[in-house]
């Protein structure tokens, strides 16, 4: 995955239903759902071939978590989410 991929593979993760987060300010996570169990096995299929498609993000992760903080998909305090 090239930098100038981020905008689009975030948009097609958002597109599944599946929600994807900056945490902080270094890192991101694509969140876990909650769908009927019927769907839950297509979404997470097409969310695993969509990262597979794009390949390795590692060296993207500052990238990709300040580009999901610019469209205000982010949490500051990671914390939060465990409560």
């Amino acid at each position: 995955m090239t930098a100038d991929q981020i905008p689009e593979f975030v948009a097609e993760i958002l597109a599944t239903g599946c929600p994807i987060y900056a945490l902080g300010r270094s890192t991101y996570v694509i969140a876990e759902f909650v769908l009927p169990e019927e769907l839950s096995e297509s979404v997470s299929d097409e969310v695993n071939a969509i990262c597979e498609r794009y390949g390795d993000r590692s060296h993207l992760q500052l990238e990709i978590a300040a580009y999901l903080r610019s469209i205000d998909h982010w949490i500051e305090d990671p914390s939060e989410i465990l409560h």
